[in-house]
């Protein structure tokens, strides 16, 4: 389709595999864009009809060309983490490879100041569990550590950050908040979910508005790399966070289309001095801004995560020896329908960060008496992760017009530890892509960075092949439960923007859409299914422009 009476393209991708999804899954030969708008999408003829001395063109060679990919869930206020210690799985494989990168940090810092890490995966560790401050006491007596899991839900520390962060022997865990305790039920360190709000996060350092800004800079220049050309943050908790973004779009540095979801709760409240709540207050509402720079859907936590297995379960963990352990929640089921409710009625979409069966369910049960309250209101209520499903939630999802907002990568990287070994046999409902989109659930994929790599190819594979990490393992979580390519790459593009009620303007190749487009290293529809990781992007176009090219 070509536009009527276009002028002259400014650029024209010809040659290639063009994946539209639009409506038809249409897979054609090229696309021509003038300005920052889409103006042809068909056959190499139709779009030579625009091309004149003036045009850039690229052949494509057979390569794919899509949608720019819309980043469902990522947290790039931590993006200023990246300056911390890096104690992920490619650097380090036991406790005491990590002790010893901490105490080479400590030489670098003043005494008694604060070493912070980030990354640590316990069940990929030779010992299989968290690092306490027994284990960081002995490389570290003069500098208070902490580091953060790789989920971001969970931290551990040494003693003598324990002290610095207001945690004593005595100190009892907050609602919702479980701290791993030795056998005189004093903290070890390692404590998860709503301590962040009570213990750590007080404590963090605070970063300025130029360190944000130049962070943001790096992070939209990182995920142009990949091909992304949306992002979506899921939690803004300060002014700073939002003025940054704003500042940068000023100085012209600004390359990512990026929503902004507001965090109005810490622990299981409303906090009253919060950006959050003060959005709420002023009166603003989901999608208020533009193009560049929106207001997103009002979050909350529901239950514990997946990685430190406190996520909620109906049934006790499979893996637990006592076999009564459930997970946790973050907010009773009072909260979470309150807070719905009050959301809802005042015209903000609810993202509900929910991962077990039974956490996934509150949020449900939730966003199903908020609707109540107020019929009528199409604002697509989201559900964050959910990892866990039962059979009852098929069709209760499907019925309220809940989306799935879901990170693949995750799943992938939970491994058998994380998934078959903690869920056993109520494995069959987790992640279960193929079923959601047959009862007409519009799914989105994302990566939670930082607590996996935003790359969007992590994403596809494990959509379509299901293999979970390590990849050399050959474990494959309920085979039945994937998708096409096709059906990926529309979770990766014209999903994501549908939940941000973007489908309009951005999300498929058609004419009259924002010309965001991402250009692959191969044909996406023809490598083998282990070489789908190994593609990489070699251009991004954003409004029109090149902000990538490799």
């Amino acid at each position: 389709m070509v536009e009527s009476n276009s002028p002259p393209a400014d650029l024209a991708l010809i040659g290639g595999r063009v994946l539209t999804v639009n409506s038809q899954d249409e897979v054609v030969d090229a696309v021509a864009v003038v300005g920052n708008k889409i103006a042809a999408v068909g056959s190499r003829q139709e779009v030579e009809r625009l091309i004149s001395p003036e045009t850039r063109v690229f052949d494509l060679r057979g390569r794919t060309a899509l949608p720019g990919f819309v980043e469902n869930h990522i947290h790039m206020t931590n993006a200023p983490r990246r300056a911390w210690l890096n104690v992920g799985t490619q650097q380090v494989g036991s406790i005491p490879e990590l002790c010893k990168r901490v105490a080479e940090r400590t030489t670098k810092v003043p005494k008694g100041g604060w070493v912070w890490a980030y990354g640590y995966h316990p069940e990929r560790l030779t010992e299989g569990r968290h690092p306490t401050r027994h284990d960081l006491d002995t490389v570290s007596p003069d500098h208070p550590v902490g580091i953060v899991h790789r989920e971001g839900m969970g931290w551990t520390f040494n003693t003598l950050g324990l002290r610095k962060i207001g945690v004593q022997n005595e100190t009892q865990d907050p609602p919702g908040g479980p701290m791993q305790r030795d056998h005189n039920g004093h903290p070890e360190g390692p404590m998860f979910d709503n301590t962040r709000a009570v213990f750590v996060r007080p404590n963090l350092p605070k970063p300025t508005e130029s360190g944000l800004i130049e962070d943001y800079r790096w992070m939209c220049q990182e995920l142009n790399r990949y091909g992304i050309t949306s992002a979506y943050e899921a939690a803004i908790r300060s002014a700073p966070e939002v003025q940054a973004w704003h500042r940068l779009k000023e100085e012209g540095g600004l390359s990512l289309r990026v929503n902004l979801g507001p965090y109005p709760l810490e622990g299981s409240n409303w906090t009253a001095d919060g950006v959050g709540t003060k959005m709420y207050d002023a009166g603003l509402y989901t999608t208020f801004g533009d193009e560049w720079i929106k207001i997103g859907a009002l979050t909350y936590g529901v239950d514990g995560g997946v990685f430190g297995q406190t996520a909620a379960l109906f049934e006790p963990y499979s893996n637990d020896p006592n076999g009564q352990y459930r997970g946790s929640f973050r907010v009773s089921q009072e909260v979470a329908a309150s807070f719905s409710t009050s959301a809802h009625t005042n015209g903000w979409q609810i993202s509900a960060v929910c991962h077990g069966d039974h956490g996934v369910t509150v949020a449900v049960d939730a966003i199903e008496k908020a609707q109540r309250a107020r019929p009528g209101q199409e604002l697509r209520h989201r559900l964050e992760h959910a990892y866990l499903w039962d059979a009852a939630l098929f069709e209760r999802i499907s019925d309220q017009n809940i989306v799935w907002n879901t990170q693949p990568s995750i799943v992938a990287a939970l491994g058998r530890w994380g998934t078959l070994d903690a869920w056993g046999p109520r494995v069959r409902h987790a992640f279960p892509v193929r079923s959601a989109l047959e009862h007409g659930i519009v799914v989105s994929g994302g990566s939670d960075w930082s607590v996996t790599h935003f790359d969007p190819m992590v994403g596809i594979h494990f959509l379509t092949t299901r293999r979970l990490e390590p990849l050399a393992d050959g474990l494959v979580l309920n085979p039945d439960e994937a998708v096409s390519m096709l059906e990926a790459v529309r979770i990766y593009t014209y999903n994501g923007a549908y939940t941000a009620f973007e489908e309009n303007i951005k999300g498929s190749l058609e004419v009259g859409k924002l010309a965001d487009i991402t250009v692959l290293s191969d044909d996406l529809l023809s490598v083998p299914p282990d070489a789908i990781r190994d593609i990489q992007v070699v251009m991004t176009i954003l409004d029109g422009k090149i902000v990538h090219e490799a």
